[in-house]
């Protein structure tokens, strides 16, 4: 995470207001005062002072806004340094602007001294029993059943804290961290990290695949990950948390990484009732809505034909309506599935043309209802495909929803397949409407996210996107997309050609299970 530009947002932003309201400030003093003076001298007198105070209050503000940080962060130094001595640490929370930048930063700090003040204490140690052995005193023998834990600057900080070497097995780990972590100290240190630590996450990259990237290919990097989750034995999230790594690649032995957990399992725990109740309430739904779909095609087929444009053009909107209200309890009840680790599914020899074919002759009512059209282009031969049709139809059906939500005024959706130089079948809907900000592109298959310029005029739960995430990998495939702003957006997906792997299937199977997995291991060797 780049804390240096945020800090430079926020300063930015509070100059802004402040320049801003200078302006109102000093335009209101001219207006006020030229209703009370009408002498021009003494009118403008008065109002280059009170301009002039108020710029000056202005200045003062901002050159304070910016000082608080470095001088928070020298505190912070000279507290690492004289710790021994006594004194508070500099209580970085507080700090409105620059706060990530300086507790990084503070933490870095801290991590310098006490591993140069353990090295201090190592060395004297070593100095100790050589002026011990040289002098033939006898050193009576050490308990080493139990490690006690040495205090350090880092042990007043109320987050947990670990430090792993270029082996990831743990240098440091504070107080706070054992008590989080429900671990003693003798049990983690000097362990490898996953043999204590069993982190999930909802994100393919997990903390141990991004730090071997890592360290392959730069010095210092950092990076952040939100609902990291801790579970028992179940499967049931026992505590869920974001966490922060910062990674400093070292020439010799000593921490390399350093992870900071920040807890979130009250508010994540929230959220995960919500869903847990929003599905059982969905779930409720699906008679009903079955039962009405199941009369609209009946009147469409009884009554249709003799129904006036006006009615008729009644009746595809209710279709189109109900089919949109089907995927949306299907995607509702899929999340919750995921979540939970239950979504089976059965990968089985289909042709790809046939279902495509299929899926946009269910989806024309509902793009003609807006005013749109789909175009399917299939490209050369495609072999046969091993899916799930069920799930890979609500792919398709969430990625030609969100172009027509997203198309604004084109009225035109491109569906288009091909095999592609791997082998792989690659599908893509393209749109030519609205696009996507580069910004948001790196979080748009997170769960629950929505862009903030669409979200208010465009419905929908931010739950799409991450379900065709999930069952494009239970697929073995990937998606992503490309987009450029006014000129719309390309959603492409691969799956495999059944040939490639057919191997899997066995005599007494019917088709090849997967699982979509909501949540991955840390560890690779337990890699869902």
């Amino acid at each position: 995470m780049d804390y240096g530009k945020k800090y430079i947002q926020k300063l930015s932003m509070l100059t802004a207001i402040v320049l801003s309201l200078d302006t109102i400030l000093v335009l209101a003093i001219w207006l006020l005062l030229s209703n009370f003076l009408n002498d021009n001298i003494l009118l403008v007198s008065f109002w280059v002072l009170l301009s002039a105070i108020v710029i000056g209050v202005s200045v003062r503000v901002l050159v304070l806004a910016s000082y608080k940080p470095i001088n928070t962060l020298s505190d912070a130094i000279i507290y690492a340094g004289h710790s021994t001595r006594g004194g508070v640490a500099p209580d970085t929370e507080s700090l409105k602007i620059g706060h990530e930048m300086v507790s990084a930063l503070a933490l870095q700090v801290y991590d310098l001294a006490s591993m140069a003040g353990q090295s201090k204490i190592i060395a004297t140690s070593e100095q100790g029993i050589t002026d011990q052995s040289m002098a033939s005193v006898a050193i009576p023998a050490v308990n080493v059943t139990q490690i006690e834990q040495p205090s350090t600057n880092l042990d007043h900080v109320f987050l947990p804290i670990i430090g792993i070497d270029s082996n990831q097995i743990v240098t440091y780990i504070n107080k706070t961290a054992c008590e989080y972590f429900g671990c003693s100290y003798d049990k983690v240190i000097n362990k490898p990290l996953y043999d204590s630590v069993k982190m999930l996450f909802d994100t393919d990259e997990t903390f141990e695949l991004w730090l071997n990237k890592t360290k392959d290919t730069t010095v210092n990097s950092s990076r952040s990950w939100e609902r990291v989750r801790i579970s028992d034995a179940n499967g049931n999230p026992i505590k869920q948390f974001d966490l922060a790594a910062s990674f400093s690649k070292q020439t010799g032995a000593g921490t390399e990484t350093m992870l900071v957990v920040f807890d979130r399992s009250e508010e994540y725990t929230r959220d995960d009732r919500q869903i847990s109740f929003v599905a059982l309430a969905v779930h409720e739904l699906r008679t009903p809505l079955t039962i009405m779909r199941g009369y609209i095609e009946v009147f469409e087929d009884e009554v249709g034909p003799t129904l006036t444009p006006e009615l008729t053009s009644f009746m595809h909107k209710m279709h189109a309506s109900a089919q949109q209200l089907t995927s949306f309890v299907g995607n509702i009840l899929n999340v919750a599935r995921i979540e939970e680790n239950q979504l089976s599914l059965r990968l089985e020899k289909r042709d790809w043309a046939d279902i495509l074919k299929n899926a946009i002759n269910d989806l024309a009512l509902r793009a003609g209802v807006h005013g749109k059209h789909i175009e399917l282009q299939i490209n050369g031969e495609i072999p046969p495909v091993a899916v799930d049709q069920l799930s890979i139809h609500e792919v398709l059906n969430n990625l030609v929803d969100n172009a027509i939500k997203y198309s604004g005024n084109s009225d035109k959706i491109v569906v288009t397949t091909s095999v592609n130089k791997d082998g792989l079948i690659e599908t893509s809907v393209q749109d030519f409407g609205i696009g996507i900000p580069s910004a948001v592109m790196p979080d748009l298959f997170q769960k629950f996210y929505r862009s903030h310029k669409s979200r208010v005029q465009i419905g929908g739960t931010g739950l799409g996107l991450y379900l065709c995430k999930s069952i494009v990998t239970a697929h073995d495939g990937n998606i992503w997309v490309r987009s450029k702003e006014g000129e719309g957006s390309i959603f492409t997906f691969t799956i495999q050609a059944f040939d490639k792997i057919k191997h899997e299937q066995t005599d007494n199977q019917d088709g090849i299970m997967r699982g979509a997995h909501g949540w991955i291991k840390n560890h690779s060797l337990n890699r869902q």
